[in-house]
């Protein structure tokens, strides 16, 4: 029962081959491709055929890292080339003209890949109806499909890139197969195939197993065990680690002559579900929600739609967006990514994690960024996928997260204005409504307390800021004190150089939020924002800036769009002499004005300027 070679049927039309040496077979036989250009452009089109590719991607493609001045025009003229060599097999409209770039039309039977990844979810649903028969039958259709190495021909990084993908989608369909025919009572019949894959794939401790499994059951044991010891050799040897919890089980099984519990056929690997629950109380922010709805549910183009949520530490960008990421949930059924970039994470380090999301084995993850965003790029071009990237700190940080096909969407949560991030829509996140701001506290503190002090509940939201974070604060330290009148929180609220240090609750501390946007400013513009903030006036012209600070007009404009790109200060309309005018938030305020817990006097102390 050895895995056979074939080919997929065009049915009279072209076909295209990929799983293997790159091949277009015509009706008369093989159009030959005479150059590797023409090899890299045509694979970099087939491996998204019928999906636009872009003709920056095609000149990556050929030219991964210097492209000549005349890349673009190279990568038409070698287009225009493959479209006159293959259409002779193809005929007209197999390769079209789509701004920004190209796309391969092609029809079922088409291409050997699409055959593959069709014949594997016919086996997926057999095996989930019990018909592991019909498993077998459709896994060795697919895995029939494969000629050599993916890509083999192909002289370029984004080929073996894919090639490793492929190569990683072709071994779980043979271990699918393994465990459809155990759970077909054909494990004799299988050693001899399971040998030579364990032979070819030492460290895949999975197809090990699985021999061990076979050869167990046909009553080979010491062969079984053997075959254990020579993997923990190999895994202790080569990488100085024991073998995994499953392997152990199936050897502790074999020795002590229990039943050795066999996978069930593997299922379709389960789209990733990674967002943060939701919250019951969530209020407000209607018009917000139907904007990001609005672009998130746009029909499709050839672009990735973003969308940045950004705005001050405490307004509610996270909460917000994963709120809207649920509702959103049905129309990405590829599944939902959820990372916390924290401002300083590796982007690296977090396409890491992506990619074992989706599937990959940390052992094919590269090494090198360039490889891992080609990695992702592939991988997410084959499902649509909702990616939540909260808490990026500029647009340089977001791009390598960004995958590349329009079946996918991307928000984002930022405290900075994500400026130079191509084709994002931004909302700008600011306070709640008084009514919203007035309907979160009683949520959170419960309604009968707003309604029984109205004007209490709205003192508390406008002493918030109505921010969400703090009037959640408030709404927590309310409920847990129902003796503490909600005047009486006003009145401890009152008092400025305190107010941040009444709005904690458990885990939750506005000061420390604050801090962690906030507090680090770099000193050129952490002080000047300390100086403005001592102001203690609502809002102030850019001549304030230049008479406090002693600056020009020209660096005290720039120091004010520093200050509102990061989310410190906030435009504030223009006033009857016609000037510009400008304000903090009053949390950032308050923070910028008592960092530390000091007194007034203190706060504007050297130590100040570094907390």
């Amino acid at each position: 029962m050895e895995l056979t070679r074939g080919s997929v049927v065009g049915g009279g039309r072209p076909v295209f081959r990929v799983l293997g040496p790159l091949e277009v077979r015509g009706t008369s036989g093989p159009v030959p491709l005479t150059g590797a250009r023409q090899r890299v452009v045509l694979a970099a089109l087939l491996v998204r055929a019928n999906r636009v590719v872009p003709l920056g991607d095609l000149v990556d493609a050929v030219w991964p890292e210097r492209p000549p001045a005349t890349a673009r025009d190279q990568v038409v003229n070698v287009v225009s080339a493959l479209r006159r060599l293959v259409g002779r097999a193809a005929g007209e409209g197999w390769l079209e003209t789509q701004p920004p770039g190209y796309v391969v039309r092609l029809g079922p039977g088409q291409l050997d890949l699409e055959e593959f990844e069709g014949l594997v979810r016919t086996a997926d649903a057999a095996s989930a109806a019990s018909r592991p028969e019909d498993a077998a039958r459709a896994l060795r259709g697919a895995l029939s499909l494969w000629r050599g190495p993916a890509l083999i021909d192909v002289p370029a990084p984004f080929a073996a890139t894919e090639a490793r993908r492929l190569t990683e989608l072709r071994l779980a369909a043979v271990e699918k197969l393994m465990d459809a025919e155990f759970a077909a009572g054909r494990h004799r019949e299988v050693v001899p195939e399971l040998t030579q894959l364990v032979a070819e794939y030492p460290l895949r401790e999975r197809l090990r197993g699985q021999l061990m499994l076979a050869l167990h059951a046909a009553g080979r044991t010491a062969e079984a065990l053997a075959a254990y010891r020579s993997g923990r050799r190999l895994l202790v040897d080569e990488l100085g680690l024991e073998p995994g919890a499953a392997l152990q089980r199936i050897e502790r099984a074999i020795l002590t002559d229990t039943e050795v519990a066999e996978p069930a056929t593997a299922a379709p690997t389960s789209p990733p579900a990674q967002l943060p629950r939701d919250i019951a109380d969530f209020t407000g922010r209607r018009a917000e929600i139907a904007a990001i709805r609005e672009r998130l549910q746009a029909p499709a183009s050839t672009a990735v739609r973003v969308v940045a949520v950004v705005g001050p530490p405490g307004v509610g960008k996270s909460t917000l967006v994963n709120h809207v990421a649920h509702g959103l949930r049905a129309e990405f059924p590829g599944g939902q990514l959820h990372t916390s970039l924290r401002g300083d994470r590796d982007p690296g380090e977090v396409l890491a994690e992506m990619l074992r999301a989706l599937g990959t084995p940390p052992g094919a993850i590269p090494e090198d960024l360039p490889e891992r965003i080609r990695l992702y790029r592939s991988l997410t071009a084959q499902r649509r996928l909702l990616i939540v990237l909260d808490g990026v700190a500029d647009a340089a940080h977001a791009r390598p997260l960004l995958p590349g096909d329009p079946g996918c969407a991307v928000l984002i949560t930022s405290r900075s204005a994500v400026t130079g991030l191509e084709g994002t829509h931004r909302i700008t996140l600011g306070a709640m409504s008084s009514d919203d701001a007035v309907a979160l506290l009683g949520a959170t503190a419960g309604p009968g307390r707003v309604t029984a002090e109205p004007a209490a509940a709205q003192m508390i939201a406008e002493l918030c800021g109505r921010y969400p974070l703090a009037l959640r604060v408030a709404g927590a330290r309310a409920a847990a004190r129902p003796e503490l009148s909600l005047r009486r929180l006003a009145e401890r609220l009152g008092a400025p150089e305190r107010r941040l240090d009444e709005l904690r609750a458990g885990d939750l501390d506005v000061r420390s939020t604050m801090a962690a946007g906030i507090g680090t400013l770099p000193p050129e513009l952490a002080l000047p924002a300390r100086r403005l903030a001592l102001l203690g006036v609502g809002s102030f012209p850019l001549w304030t800036v230049v008479a406090i600070l002693g600056v020009t007009a020209e660096a005290a404009e720039d120091l004010v769009d520093q200050l509102v790109d990061r989310q410190v200060v906030e435009y504030a309309g223009v006033d009857d002499a016609g000037q510009h005018r400008y304000r903090f938030p009053e949390l950032i305020r308050l923070y910028l004005r008592f960092p530390n817990r000091h007194t007034a006097a203190d706060a504007w102390s050297g130590r100040s300027v570094s907390a």
